[in-house]
């Protein structure tokens, strides 16, 4: 559990850096790679902390320096092919006259001033010239924008338009893996270069027509756009809180959410606040927008969500030999975050397994017996569920107490101000 620990003074250290604030270096100096590798896996903000520590000529130790550049280069590069593929959906979006919206971290890979074309992605994708010339670039082209990593790019299309845009990429030489989602069309991946989603709806938020009247043009991606300010932040702060309760407080999110607060109105940051103080998580959403908003002030950031940052450690340090599973991983995850979650949040998981499912099962044998025997279809659906979850929760039960012994509960955060 060292490195566990160690990864918690990283983030510590990294909160103060990203609020502008100096760093403790001698916390810095102490980490292992494995640690900076462990906490650049989960909090994925190399790029935001080289870009804060050349700004401000913060010297750290060249051990240090070495670890922030190598992961940094990574994120620098996928970056810069996530822009080019969502210049060439822009392209043929603008072809066939689809609107496209650019969804959650594309729309700053887009914002940035760094130029790249698709020619330019093609050949930073492919190593070893890829971390070179990723390096030469540099990271101040970035600073105009919050300089976040992406492992994938998403846009949104009207549900006809999405199949269109998914069948012009395939045209283009992508393929598709995967299930579809029940917001998504299965993924389009191309070799080298970010994974592509189309949404034609959106996770735990209701996509409406004003929603597509507020969109507004991207500068200098023809073809594509973006949400309305107000409906970009919902969605970021949905998707990191509700959508992905794993994502909670990951700094590279927050940063997101940081830069998605400064592009709001006071009337805009006021209809977010209805939002929030309706739903039934609206606790949490206050807490990460409370540390966005002091990362963006630079002053003292208090970390509401160690204990979650904790249980990320753990999963990718002492339980990474678990590997992935659609069917496990993905449950098991969710239920680890609800028990250190509150009571609302497992009242929800219980929920969400007995109810009935409103979309079609990914996979093909239940999809089949749901087709053919549409309520023996379901009712095995929901005893499948209900029984994962109880594994589950008796899987993530140790998991959860391990985390709470390494990140005790905080003294409770002063109530957040209105945004």
């Amino acid at each position: 559990m060292t490195a566990t620990r160690d990864a918690i003074g990283l983030r510590a250290a990294a909160l103060s850096i990203l609020a502008g604030r100096e760093p403790d270096r001698t916390r810095l100096q102490r980490c292992t790679a494995a640690t900076w590798q462990l906490f650049f896996r989960t909090e994925r903000c190399a790029l935001a902390l080289k870009s804060r520590l050349a700004a401000a000529g913060w010297a750290v130790p060249d051990r240090v320096r070495a670890e922030i550049e190598r992961a940094a280069t990574r994120e620098l590069q996928r970056i810069l092919s996530a822009r080019g593929q969502l210049l060439r959906i822009g392209r043929l979006a603008t072809a066939q006259a689809i609107p496209a919206i650019v969804l959650k971290g594309g729309v700053a890979a887009l914002a940035s001033a760094a130029p790249v074309d698709l020619h330019d992605v093609d050949v930073l994708a492919l190593p070893p010239d890829a971390e070179r010339l990723a390096a030469l670039l540099g990271v101040a082209a970035l600073a105009s924008a919050a300089p976040v990593d992406l492992h994938d790019v998403d846009v949104l299309a009207l549900p006809p338009d999405a199949e269109r845009l998914a069948a012009l990429l395939d045209q283009e030489g992508f393929h598709s893996t995967g299930p579809a989602g029940t917001a998504h069309l299965a993924q389009r991946i191309a070799p080298n270069a970010v994974h592509i989603e189309v949404h034609f709806a959106l996770n735990d938020v209701e996509l409406t027509d004003a929603m597509w009247h507020r969109a507004r043009p991207l500068d200098g991606a023809v073809g594509l756009s973006r949400l309305g300010a107000a409906d970009h932040l919902w969605l970021l702060l949905v998707h990191s809180v509700v959508t992905h309760p794993h994502r909670r407080g990951a700094l590279r999110d927050v940063l997101l959410i940081a830069e998605a607060l400064g592009d709001c109105s006071a009337g805009e940051l006021q209809q977010v606040e209805r939002l929030m103080a309706g739903h039934p998580l609206s606790q949490r959403l206050r807490d990460v927008v409370a540390m966005a908003r002091e990362l963006r002030d630079g002053v003292p950031v208090q970390d509401r969500f160690r204990r979650e940052a904790v249980a990320n450690y753990v999963l990718r340090g002492p339980l990474g030999w678990l590997g992935y599973s659609r069917f496990w991983t993905v449950a098991f995850v969710r239920t680890l975050f609800s028990q250190l979650g509150s009571a609302v949040e497992r009242r929800r998981e219980w929920a969400t397994a007995w109810n009935r499912p409103d979309f079609v099962s990914p996979w093909e044998f239940a999809a089949r017996l749901e087709r053919r025997a549409p309520r023996l279809g379901r009712l095995c659906r929901n005893a499948v569920k209900v029984t994962r979850l109880m594994v589950c929760q008796v899987v993530a039960w140790p998991v959860a107490v391990a985390v709470r012994v390494l990140a005790p509960s905080p003294a409770p955060p002063p109530s957040s101000s209105p945004l």
